[in-house]
This record gives C-alpha cells, structure tokens and sequence, in this order.
C-alpha cells in the first residue's frame, strides 16, 4: 500500500524540474524558503494589526445626533475596546454595548 506522500513524489518526479548537477531538486529548497518568508509577513502584518491599528480611536457615524463621535461603553461611559462585533470597556473590563459619546445611544 502507498503512503499519501508517494504519489505526489512520483507526480512531482515526472515535473521537468530545474536541478543541479547532484541531483538534487532545488525548486523545493525555494519553496521552502518561500514559504517561510510568507509565514513570517504574516505574522508581522498579524501582530501590526493587533498591537498597533487595533488600539487606535475610531470613530463612528451616530445615526441620532448626525455627527462622527467616539464609542463610551454603555455601563461606565468609558472608552471601549472595540473588536468585531463586540465591545469590552476599558474601565471594568465587561463585555458592553457601544452608545454615543454625545447623545449616550446606541451605535449599531
């Protein structure tokens, strides 16, 4: 019985690949090393976006007042600490609803 990797070896051995004098594949040494800096752009754009743009004060439209304002949470009109569909006040640390800093309604 074949293990699952024979396959694709023998698929990848019929490839006109470009190796060198050895014989050694070097296409899959490049892939490698493309892989790798792939993963680690990642992770940096992963960690940018988590420690730097998420910690900045957006701002939202307030269908009420009419006006660009700040989110407060909802039970200590503190600033909130905002993630996909969530809130989480900066002063107590729960989970709360978004309200206008202005008029103290509802964002969404």
């Amino acid at each position: 019985m074949e293990s699952m990797g024979e396959g694709l070896l023998a698929f990848l051995e019929k490839l006109p690949l470009q190796t060198d004098d050895g014989g050694s594949d070097m296409v899959c040494t490049y892939l490698v090393i493309l892989a790798v800096i792939l993963l680690i752009l990642y992770i940096a754009l992963f960690l940018y976006n988590r420690m730097v743009v998420g910690k900045k004060v957006r701002q939202h439209p307030c269908k009420y007042c009419g006006h660009m304002v700040n989110a407060v949470s909802q039970c200590c009109s503190a600033p909130v600490e905002e993630r996909f569909m969530a809130g989480r006040c900066s002063k107590c640390g729960k989970a709360t609803r978004t309200v206008c800093a202005t008029c103290k309604r509802e964002l969404y």
